[in-house]
């Protein structure tokens, strides 16, 4: 896998809480459109860390529905979820079966 998820590491407080959403990018009507599919709020590290790796086998096998072209797995922090902060991004495109890696 290439990328890099723990940009922040070194910055994060021992106390940080995270969440994670998953979204699908699909089509619609000519739109292109984030759909929300699963949102688990109030992780901590220690639970943050393993959910993504698994969240990240899972919709690696996960077919693409008809007008869909991503899936996308975001981690923000809980205090900078509201401003869109991200901590962590992988997006898998229709047709690859690897994750690109992004921070912001």
């Amino acid at each position: 896998m290439v990328g890099q998820t723990n940009l922040f590491d070194d910055v994060l407080k021992e106390d940080e809480r995270f969440v994670i959403v998953v979204q699908s990018l699909e089509d619609k009507q000519g739109k292109l459109v984030k759909r929300t599919l699963r949102e688990y709020p109030s992780l901590e590290h220690d639970q943050m860390v393993p959910l993504f790796e698994h969240l990240k086998d899972v919709y690696l096998n996960e077919p693409f529905e008809p007008g869909q072209s991503a899936y996308i797995i975001t981690v923000y922090t809980n205090l900078d979820y509201s401003a869109d902060n991200i901590y962590a991004l992988v997006k898998r495109n229709h047709g690859m079966h690897e994750w690109t890696h992004t921070a912001k």
